[in-house]
């Protein structure tokens, strides 16, 4: 092998080596902002001092954020777009 090939080797294997440390950085750094981040989006009032439910249907509505809490236990609660959740104390 001439040098000129051992050298221009070299700087590609550098250089990959650089690229795949930015990227690995870079998706670490995304992957910690996505931990960190909430699920549904809750109003600034609502997380600051907690809902401001009104009696609405069968249960309770939150009058900022939308939240429903049904008013009987082991009926569904969560807003309509986020999907309905159950809530129990024991399992079915």
């Amino acid at each position: 092998m001439t040098p000129t090939t051992l050298w221009a080797l070299l700087a590609v294997t550098v250089a990959a080596g650089i690229a795949t440390f930015v990227a690995i950085a870079k998706a670490r750094a995304k992957a910690l902002r996505a931990l960190n981040e909430r699920v549904r989006h809750i109003d600034r009032s609502c997380a600051a001092g907690g809902h401001n439910y009104q009696a609405y249907d069968t249960g309770y509505r939150c009058a900022t954020c939308g939240n429903h809490v049904s008013s009987r236990e082991g009926e569904l609660y969560g807003r309509a777009e986020d999907g309905r959740h159950e809530r129990r104390r024991e399992p079915r």
